[in-house]
């Protein structure tokens, strides 16, 4: 990340795909000049939900709305994380943006071929480097989401002042799409400028950064507009003291701490339930799955004392339970492990495999992925650790589904709800 100025009305540049910071060297100084200028290199692995996710939190750090400026898989992204949190996002600038479904035609991307693709050799310089810094795999993996990414929905929910920018000759996102993209986002405006591709601030800076400053200055002149609410998002939203979560809006009022092997990704319907009842939910992945309910506790509470977490209701699911009530007396508990069974392993083991069959097949998208990831060793070896708390019963209430074979009932207060273990 780099900086530039300290005017009002700070801006954020998102480079493209296979890009990095770099590609703004041209632009940076002049914006500079008048505004605080951030730049960011981008993730490529990661899904466009938790890099968004992870650029509203960046955003946030900022301390005031941002105009957002994103060229090309940048241009997607700053659609998506202007859609989910308005409040974030002063105005966008999307140069050459990726969004729009690709259509099977040829003839745009061919037509503009007999003309210079880029403003001379000199990009080469920075292509090329990034592109191998980046790697091929990464590369072809963003590639697929950028083709796949159809943001219409999101283009179409736009409420910030938005001016597209495209270069007259660009092959790679043409200029037709950049037309579609402004009668989809309400009140933009489109700049086609002469003689650049697809990456005009770099082809043609001196043009490009008048237009950008030009909007910039339309923007800060005119009224602040009243600032809305964000909407439900669930991607990995960053992480702290080596644990990553994933959060929905502003506030950190309900913790949410999952099951053995798992990691907070399953909790979205629950946490877009409770973020439509005004709560704000977050959710942590304990990736260090060796280790007992006592350490992960401590780690836990130095987790939210690092993110000013207070006050806050905390929910523990499955074994996530035994974690929680080492945490706070404020708790949920859902489908918890607690037994006095003498063959507790034995017990929960034959009541997993029978839940398996229970389970709706919807939750197994989040179930496959994680288990694979935590591994069979470390699945054993952490329940190994939390098998001493297993036993101890603690005085509380809690829920689970009428049909989860798991939890004991006949030592732990259960209120039924409709489902099975999840």
């Amino acid at each position: 990340m780099s900086d530039g100025g300290r005017g009002p009305g700070p801006v954020a540049l998102l480079h493209g795909l296979s890009g990095s910071s770099r590609w703004w060297s041209k632009n940076i100084d002049a914006l500079a000049a008048k505004h605080r200028v951030e730049t960011i290199d981008l993730p490529h692995r990661l899904s466009f939900g938790d890099t968004s996710a992870m650029l509203a939190r960046w955003l946030e750090t900022f301390g005031e709305p941002v105009h957002v400026i994103g060229h090309s898989m940048g241009g997607q992204l700053a659609i998506r994380v202007a859609a989910e949190r308005p409040d974030l996002v002063r105005s966008l600038i999307l140069v050459s943006a990726a969004g729009m479904p690709f259509r099977l035609d040829p003839r745009p991307h061919v037509r503009t071929l007999p003309k210079p693709p880029y403003g001379g050799p000199g990009i080469a310089r920075v292509l090329v480097p990034d592109f191998f810094r980046t790697g091929p795999a990464s590369v072809a993996l963003a590639t697929t989401r950028v083709l796949r990414g159809d943001q219409r929905e999101r283009m179409r929910s736009l409420r910030v002042p938005a001016l597209l920018v495209w270069g007259e000759n660009d092959p790679l996102v043409p200029l037709v799409y950049g037309e579609a993209m402004r009668e989809l986002i309400a009140g933009s405006k489109l700049v086609v400028i002469p003689r650049a591709a697809h990456v005009p601030m770099w082809d043609t800076p001196e043009e490009f950064n008048a237009i950008a400053l030009s909007f910039l200055d339309e923007v800060e002149r005119a009224p602040p507009r009243e600032v809305a609410e964000p909407v439900f998002s669930w991607g990995i939203a960053g992480a702290v003291n080596g644990i990553a979560y994933r959060q929905a809006g502003r506030r950190r009022d309900v913790v949410l701490i999952h099951g053995l092997g798992m990691s907070s990704a399953y909790f979205k319907p629950l946490a877009r339930a409770l973020f439509a009842r005004g709560m704000n939910p977050i959710a942590p992945d304990l990736a260090q799955f060796v280790a007992g309910p006592e350490e992960h506790a401590r780690m836990l509470k130095e987790w939210a004392e690092a993110l000013s977490i207070r006050d806050a209701l905390w929910v523990g699911h499955s074994i996530g339970c035994n974690t929680v009530a080492h945490v706070s007396e404020r708790a949920v508990f859902i489908g918890p492990l607690w037994t006095r069974s003498a063959h507790p392993t034995l017990r929960t083991f034959a009541r997993l495999f029978l839940d398996a069959f229970r389970e709706p097949l919807a939750l197994y998208r989040y179930v496959i992925p994680a288990y694979l990831h935590t591994g069979v060793r470390r699945w054993w070896k952490t329940w190994r650790r939390y098998l001493h708390d297993v036993g101890c019963v603690p005085d509380h209430r809690a829920i689970a589904g009428a049909r989860d074979p798991i939890p004991d009932r006949a030592c732990v207060a259960i209120t039924n709800v409709p489902g099975a273990h999840a």
